[in-house]
């Protein structure tokens, strides 16, 4: 026993050994906190941050502990972790401190240890006076699977966030729209047919800025050679190429939307970050409308084109939000797929 007992913590705990686990997770509760599960990355990123994670080697769906460690600070979690494994090698240990772990639990059945690592995260949970401290980001982070629905709803919730943020339509329209193009590749590139897979997404508001993160962990590609094959496909006459290669991926579309693009991809995933500068340039003098929104109408866009190769659509109320998705979208066909130019 301590002598200054712990108030109750929030522990979010996740391991694959399941005897240690229940020990471990009844050691806790005896002692007056609140354990809950954490099975998975996905889960445990979807749920609210606790006051500490405790993770073992392996979560219970098999991912490794410090695959979520990474995740977690990716994702701007910031509570105190403990990692839990009786016998972790160099490299391991070396990792989960460049990923900033607080502590390593080496004898979970030891009462006595257990308490002590919880006395040490629980004085660095406590804030000391921070007086030149700056004002902290405004974050958003969702993590969506791939599936028919997840680009209208990524795009939606962000879009959410920064009207909250006070973020004008003009920069929300092309921030959603990068975000847009971002998830259809992920849902459509990264993972290999018949696979299933998931998104991670991340937007922070930081003065004058918005950072948009969009990762994946599927397949990867070579970006550099990705990059060299835009070239062509922009030249008149260039011939689109195969649905399932990446210079139709509409990357360069994105990078044109923002102000800085960098692209990390391997085998185990991809990473998109994107820079977008909120100048004070406003484009919709009038008050906002709900069909700002119609951009996330794809249905719509299509619609329209199909329209236009017709020669019969009427554009007249047609918002700039959904023009910019028709253009979007027109960009993206090959020469003998693009509306016909009425005579």
């Amino acid at each position: 026993m301590t002598s200054h007992p712990l108030p109750s913590l929030r522990i979010a705990y996740g391991d694959g050994t399941s005897e240690r686990q229940e020990r471990l997770g009844a050691t806790l509760r005896e002692l007056g906190h609140a354990v809950s599960p954490c099975p998975s990355v996905r889960e445990c990123l979807a749920s609210p941050e606790p006051d500490v994670y405790l993770i073992g080697r392996t979560l219970p769906d098999g991912t490794p502990g410090l695959e979520l460690l990474d995740a977690l600070r990716r994702f701007g979690r910031t509570a105190p972790v403990i990692l839990v494994d009786e016998r972790p090698d160099f490299a391991d240990m070396r990792r989960a401190v460049e990923l900033g772990a607080s502590d390593w639990l080496l004898r979970p059945e030891e009462r006595a240890e257990i308490v002590a690592a919880l006395e040490k995260v629980a004085r660095e949970r406590v804030p000391g006076p921070q007086p030149d401290a700056a004002a902290p980001a405004h974050v958003c982070e969702r993590f969506y699977p791939c599936d028919i629905g997840t680009v209208g709803r990524a795009a939606r919730e962000i879009s959410a966030f920064l009207v909250n943020e006070g973020v004008v339509s003009a920069h929300r329209v092309r921030i959603a729209s990068a975000l847009a193009e971002l998830v259809d590749n992920v849902c459509n590139y990264a993972y290999t047919q018949g696979s299933s897979g998931s998104v991670e997404v991340r937007a922070e508001l930081d003065g004058a800025r918005v950072r948009l993160s969009v990762r994946d962990r599927g397949r990867g590609f070579d970006s550099p050679r990705e990059r060299l094959e835009r070239i062509p496909a922009a030249l008149p006459g260039f011939a689109s190429p195969s649905r399932s290669a990446p210079a139709n991926s509409g990357l360069g579309r994105v990078e044109r939307l923002c102000e800085e693009c960098r692209i990390t991809s391997a085998a185990d995933g991809t990473c998109i970050d994107l820079v977008f500068e909120l100048t004070p340039v406003r484009f919709d003098e009038e008050s906002e409308h709900l069909t700002d929104t119609e951009f996330l109408d794809p249905d719509r866009a299509r619609a329209l084109i199909a329209a236009l190769r017709r020669g019969s659509a009427d554009l007249s109320g047609v918002s700039p939000s959904l023009a910019v998705t028709i253009g979007r979208l027109i960009g993206g066909l090959s020469d003998d797929r693009r509306p016909r130019k009425r005579s």
